[in-house]
């Protein structure tokens, strides 16, 4: 499988195969073994719930899409 640094997994987001909550796909994600650091998303305050399955961290929405304050948010999440 393919490895990426980060991974940015939003709350309630579709999958091809069944809905599933982001909390519960960074689960199944980390039960495989998956190692990349990943940024849990959301409107609401579920920074615990991500926190619980194993996500490194958490941002609620909407992000800042100012290139410096985007920039300090990454590098804060891959520290």
């Amino acid at each position: 499988g393919k490895s990426f640094d980060l991974i940015f997994m939003d709350q309630y987001m579709s999958t091809t195969e069944k809905r599933m909550l982001g909390t519960e796909t960074v689960e199944e994600l980390r039960k495989r073994g998956v190692k990349s650091r990943i940024c849990g998303l959301s409107a609401n305050d579920v920074g615990t719930e991500f926190s619980a399955v194993g996500a490194d961290a958490f941002i609620c929405k909407p992000l800042s899409f100012n290139k410096k304050e985007l920039e300090k948010q990454i590098e804060w999440i891959m520290s």
